[in-house]
């Protein structure tokens, strides 16, 4: 071998490469990789810093609106708790005196023996001593035991329910305190956040936060039917006078509970709310099932159809799919919904600047395909009112002092003024497009 072949050699071992060509690959010398990002920082480089400073902005914030929620909620429950807990503790004060003997009877039974025998002159003192009778054995009365356990259990559940709320805070602090530490990098903070966000969903903690009103219901219903035994074994005219509200606002409370099964635009809602629909679903579903082996036909009832996937929609309420519906429900009726979007928006702009606003956006409303979908029931009474507030917009900007002549000569471009004619030329076409009547200009 040559002097200038075992140089090239040497150089090739030097510089990783085998006598057969085969250059290293940076994976069998990870510690001499001089691109590794070291522990805590990105895996994509210094320039997703802005990425993950975005995400851990935004969910901060998401995460403070939650917190939030969930720390009045709690509060609300533990005024409510305070209160309820104290009335129902001073009537078990009360109603527990009737599960044990009472002291005061029973010398009122020796004192009554004694009395007889005292009074009656014909009984003779005998010379020795006799057994003396005993007071009838104790007997709870069985209203009492139904009172004082229902009471009681009402007592522990609004007690647990206090206990609940207080952790809840003690939860939202924590999970405030572990997602936003301080300095540290934009990436490892927004890793944090994500781990614990992900554990917050994993274990259902918006359930925990949920199950407190729940709780709380159970108890005040418990409380209820107690008071209705009590009331009954004490005082008849009392308990018709209560129960009658208790009964009204039991039927107020049960509709409450059925209006999201009927409607799904109802904003009443009460912690039974979702098992009250599993149950008109699933009524709704059997008699589907039964209609179908009944008639032997499948698919010609729709109005049973919605029954068929029981399971996906019962899932998608509690997901929080209810919104999802709500967007389905909404393409259906766009027509309706967007005339009274128009119309709310019309009556609750007051503030000139931003009826200036809302005035620049219609020229290129009635150009839209909107209005022409909504020809044949865009209500007359709410382009009224659009030249009545535009009427009064006008006035008002056109006799104010504290209006510039810029903003007046700017609102006149918007509304398409021509003072010259006194006219309203583009509003007048648009009006004609949808409506015959001619306007009040």
């Amino acid at each position: 071998m040559s002097q200038t072949t075992h140089r090239d050699l040497e150089k090739d071992l030097e510089g990783g490469n085998d006598p057969d060509g085969h250059r290293d690959h940076p994976l069998d010398h990870p510690q001499s990789t001089p691109n590794q990002p070291l522990q805590g920082e990105s895996n994509f480089g210094d320039s997703s810093g802005p990425l993950f400073s975005i995400y851990s902005k935004v969910a901060e914030e998401e995460d403070d609106k939650m917190v939030e929620r969930w720390q009045k909620d709690a509060d609300g429950i533990l005024i409510f708790t305070g209160l309820f807990s104290a009335a129902v503790a001073a009537l078990l004060a009360v109603t527990v005196q009737d599960l044990r003997p009472n002291s005061q009877d029973t010398s009122a039974f020796y004192l009554g023996n004694i009395y007889q025998v005292l009074a009656d002159p014909n009984v003779t003192l005998p010379s020795s001593p006799t057994p003396v009778a005993k007071p009838p054995p104790f007997s709870r009365p069985r209203y009492a035991v139904w009172v004082n356990s229902l009471w009681f259990l009402s007592l522990v559940m609004s007690l647990s329910c206090a206990l609940w709320a207080t952790s809840l805070h003690q939860w939202a602090r924590r999970y405030i305190r572990l997602t936003q530490p301080a300095r540290c990098s934009p990436e490892k903070r927004a890793r944090i956040r994500a781990f614990f966000a992900n554990g917050v969903d994993e274990m259902h903690v918006p359930w925990a936060v949920e199950g407190l009103p729940t709780l709380l219901h159970l108890s005040l219903f418990l409380f209820f039917g107690g008071l209705v035994i009590f009331l009954f074994n004490v005082d008849q005219e009392v308990f018709t006078c209560v129960v009658s509200w208790i009964g009204l606002f039991s039927i107020v409370y049960g509709l409450i509970t059925l209006l999201p099964s009927i409607r799904q635009d109802s904003t009443y809602n009460t912690p039974l709310s979702i098992p009250a629909w599993f149950l008109y679903a699933s009524i709704g579903y059997v008699t589907y099932r039964g209609l179908e082996f009944i008639t032997g036909s499948y698919g010609n009832y729709d109005a049973w159809y919605r029954y068929r996937h029981l399971g996906d929609r019962y899932r998608g309420w509690v997901s929080g799919g209810l919104e999802k519906k709500a967007e389905e429900t909404t393409e259906e009726q766009s027509s309706e919904i967007d005339i009274r979007i128009l119309g709310w928006t019309i009556s609750a702009l007051g503030d000139d600047n931003s009826l200036e606003k809302f005035f620049e956006a219609i020229p290129g409303f009635f150009n839209s395909k909107l209005v022409k979908h909504l020809e044949r029931d865009f209500p007359g009474i709410l382009l009224e009112t659009f030249w009545d507030t535009l009427n009064r917009f006008i006035g008002r900007t056109s006799s104010s002092n504290s209006v510039t002549k810029s903003v007046k000569s700017r609102r006149d471009i918007i509304c398409k003024v021509d003072h010259q004619h006194d006219t309203l030329s583009l509003w007048s076409c648009a009006q004609q497009s949808l409506l015959p009547f001619s306007c009040p200009f």
